[in-house]
């Protein structure tokens, strides 16, 4: 077994940026889903209802946070997030903190509505069953295998990239959907529980560099015929860590697999 691939997501539903090493925290990869922007209902806007989110890219720059679309570019520094403000994330309460109204005014003009930018609020942060979570859909950390891909995409008509599924760790020397017999991983460092196998939605028939959603709603619907677990349409699965630290692309990797009924 070998790590592929690294990826954080800093503002939710944009792209990803690949990284070598990220510091791994209670709420998972360092600057993971710390941003996300807000409808002016104060809810958090997700790709499956705006697809433009996939094409905005984020980058780090010194103690500033940097958005591109296309030419434009916009950036933040991080101390400028200061009002508190309480949100909606999937109608569950969360706490942010407000950017400047030019950085509002910014993403307004491109999603082409009234939306503005928080910073997750690191004094009041969401929980779970399990732990504190930043703007991510329900566990820190998504983990899947290329093997997997590699299966659902010969029942493809049109082979689809691994991006779609917006993982933080891509790992492969597994069979097919091994991944959800996995109860523990030890990655350099630190560790982690496997807690949930990933239920899919919508969002992987989107294409992230068009922002065109399939009209077969496709990679989906094959997946829900061909590899349904469980009456759900699931691949991958969400982590949480247990030991704290650094990992980098290059550590190798142990698993321990579930116990067998």
């Amino acid at each position: 077994m070998k790590i592929d691939s690294l990826h954080i997501y800093p503002l939710k539903s944009a792209k990803g940026i690949a990284v070598q090493t990220t510091e791994v925290e209670n709420t998972g990869f360092k600057y993971d889903r710390y941003f996300a922007i807000l409808n002016s209902e104060k809810e958090v806007l997700t790709a499956r209802e705006f697809p433009t989110l996939l094409k905005i890219k984020t980058q780090f720059k010194e103690d500033n946070l940097v958005l591109k679309y296309g030419r434009k570019r916009k950036s933040i520094d991080l101390n400028d997030f200061l009002n508190p403000i309480e949100v909606a994330i999937f109608k569950e309460p969360a706490s942010g903190k407000e950017a400047p109204v030019s950085v509002n005014n910014w993403l307004s003009s491109i999603l082409e509505i009234d939306c503005s930018l928080i910073k997750i609020n690191t004094d009041n942060l969401r929980q779970t069953g399990h732990n504190a979570i930043s703007f991510c859909d329900l566990h820190p950390i998504h983990l899947i295998t290329q093997e997997s891909v590699n299966a659902l995409n010969k029942k493809l008509a049109t082979a689809i990239e691994i991006d779609r599924f917006r993982a933080n760790i891509v790992i492969s020397g597994l069979k097919p959907f091994e991944e959800n017999t996995i109860a523990k991983i030890t990655i350099g460092q630190c560790e982690f529980v496997s807690v949930l196998k990933t239920e899919r939605c919508t969002l992987i028939t989107i294409d992230p560099k068009t922002g065109e959603k399939d009209k077969k709603q496709e990679p989906l619907r094959t997946l829900a015929k061909e590899f349904r677990t469980d009456k759900k349409v699931e691949m991958g699965i969400y982590l949480i860590p247990t030991k704290l630290g650094t990992i980098h692309a290059t550590d190798p990797i142990t698993v321990e697999m579930k116990m067998k009924e």
